[in-house]
């Protein structure tokens, strides 16, 4: 009697045992798109939803390799080195477009297992998969949208500098213009006059993207045009600041430098708003801060303030934009605007470094002999 209940105390734990693998293997099937196969890549197992998936019936698929479900633009390169892996007894993770049995797509995510024996050696694999098309297709889209954006941006940057003027002699200025976007809030432009005075600009937009691009090619568009016919930096700006408001949102701002000239270089006008002190140097090599006189262009500012300095005793200038000295990046530290008036010779290796710099905000530096 006692054997009786001991065996059937063994059936019943057997039966227990076997009742939870069918339940392991339950879910297993019904999560995931599982197969097996010989060490030489023939199907021996194919669960319902990678029959499902695949489009293939279960007779159609069993004695058949992987490769009928293979899409002909993955590289042979990719499952080169899939089998190498897996052949070496490690498990493959990947993923993998294949091919429908109605020749449409899908992509899974890819688990490989090497299934071994008791002496190590390889008699199956196991494959589990995931279905992640519709993310596939998702990021795919994604993707697109972000290289359609990057394209149009390129364009629009390509627009924006073309009104970028510069009509001095390069061996009397030295330019740094970085912008951090691709669209950038900082613009100027340094121009000759018929009478041979000089003019010169930069307008900072607050903060970076499409709307302070805008805004700064809108200025510099109209300086471009005005200044055509401009006998003064007061002339212009008479006819500059009242058509500024009418297209400045009610809380942006633009900070800007503009500086003239003459042409005996003599005397020099300016009219700055929310930027820096521009730099002057002089013959004996002291270097004075000029402040700004006004406010940043914004819709509600009224007359603007010409100033005029005696340079007769002065050699260069250096204005620049603020991202200049408050980016983060320490690198920047060692090129001070003092610095590089002191010795222009830095500006083209400060050009350089800043080239492979991915820096915060947009940087522009101009720098003329007078």
């Amino acid at each position: 009697m006692i054997k009786n209940n001991s065996n059937k105390a063994f059936l019943s734990e057997d039966i227990s045992e076997h009742s939870l693998l069918e339940q392991y293997r339950h879910i297993v099937d019904a999560t995931n798109i599982v197969s097996k196969t010989s060490p030489n890549g023939v199907i021996t197992y194919a669960n319902k939803k990678f029959i499902e998936i695949s489009g293939y019936t279960e007779a159609e698929l069993l004695g058949q390799h992987h490769n009928i479900l293979r899409n002909p633009d993955t590289p042979r390169s990719f499952f080169k080195e899939l089998w190498q892996t897996i052949k070496s007894k490690k498990v493959w993770h990947g993923v993998i477009t294949n091919i429908h049995k109605n020749k449409s797509r899908y992509t899974v995510d890819v688990h490989i297992f090497p299934i071994l024996d008791a002496d190590g050696e390889i008699v199956e694999y196991i494959a589990i998969r995931y279905d992640i098309t519709r993310l596939q297709e998702l990021n795919d889209k994604i993707n697109a949208l972000y290289a359609y954006d990057l394209a149009q941006q390129n364009i629009a940057r390509k627009k924006l500098e073309m009104g970028i003027v510069n009509k001095l002699d390069p061996k009397t200025n030295k330019i740094i213009y970085k912008p951090s976007d691709i669209l950038s809030g900082d613009f100027y432009s340094l121009y000759k006059l018929a009478d041979g005075s000089r003019f010169l600009y930069i307008i900072d937009g607050q903060g970076h993207g499409i709307s302070p691009a805008l805004s700064v090619f809108a200025v510099s568009s109209t300086i471009n045009q005005l200044v055509k016919s401009a006998r003064s930096l007061q002339e212009l700006s008479d006819e500059l600041f009242p058509a500024v408001k009418t297209f400045l949102a009610d809380e942006e701002q633009l900070s800007y430098t503009m500086i003239f000239i003459d042409k005996e270089s003599e005397k020099l006008s300016f009219a700055s708003g929310g930027m820096y002190p521009f730099l002057l140097k002089d013959k004996n090599s002291k270097i004075v801060k000029v402040k700004a006189n006004n406010l940043p262009f914004m819709n509600f500012f009224e007359d603007v303030t010409v100033s005029e300095l005696d340079i007769k005793e002065h050699e260069s200038l250096l204005i620049y934009s603020d991202g200049f000295v408050e980016d983060e990046d320490a690198t920047l530290d060692s090129f001070s605007p003092f610095e590089l008036i002191a010795k222009p010779e830095l500006i083209d290796s400060t050009n350089e470094i800043l080239k492979e710099m991915k820096l915060q905000d947009d940087v522009t530096l101009l720098f003329l002999l007078i």
